[in-house]
């Protein structure tokens, strides 16, 4: 039986203010959680879309494959909040076209459940015509 305790992560950031593509920074030692509950309260950036994903990494960081794509967000959007439950033992009886690295590509609103390895990080999609960045809430919550 593990020891670990219940852990809460914060991957809370400000949406980049460009049409661009951002990849955060990693948070690692996850691999001895068995479930995770996600919270989202994302906003709307200026001026375009906004995309914001979470990835895993299944080999340590050099390889990242999408997890999780919230709804997409229309630019200038009040804030939509989301939660979700995933356990690693979940099984996935579909196969999803998944992106990797700064080229996500998981459908919109969907998340895979099912081990998430020991890393995550997010990933943020600024759409065309973007001119000012959101705070984006992402909280995860991690227990054995």
């Amino acid at each position: 039986m593990s020891s670990l305790p219940t852990r809460q992560i914060d991957l809370s950031s400000t949406s980049p203010a460009s049409a661009t593509t951002t990849a955060g920074t990693a948070v690692t030692g996850l691999g001895g959680y068995r479930s995770m509950s996600v919270y989202a309260k994302l906003a709307g950036a200026t001026g375009g879309t906004l995309d914001v994903y979470l990835q895993f990494s299944p080999d340590g960081g050099t390889t990242w494959v999408d997890y999780a794509h919230f709804p997409q967000i229309s630019a200038g959007a009040s804030a939509i909040y989301r939660v979700w439950n995933v356990s690693k033992s979940a099984q996935q009886t579909s196969l999803a076209t998944v992106g990797t690295g700064t080229s996500p590509a998981l459908s919109a609103n969907s998340i895979l459940g099912g081990d998430w390895g020991d890393r995550l990080r997010t990933v943020m999609v600024a759409g065309a015509g973007t001119s000012a960045g959101a705070a984006q809430t992402l909280l995860l919550t991690f227990s054995v």
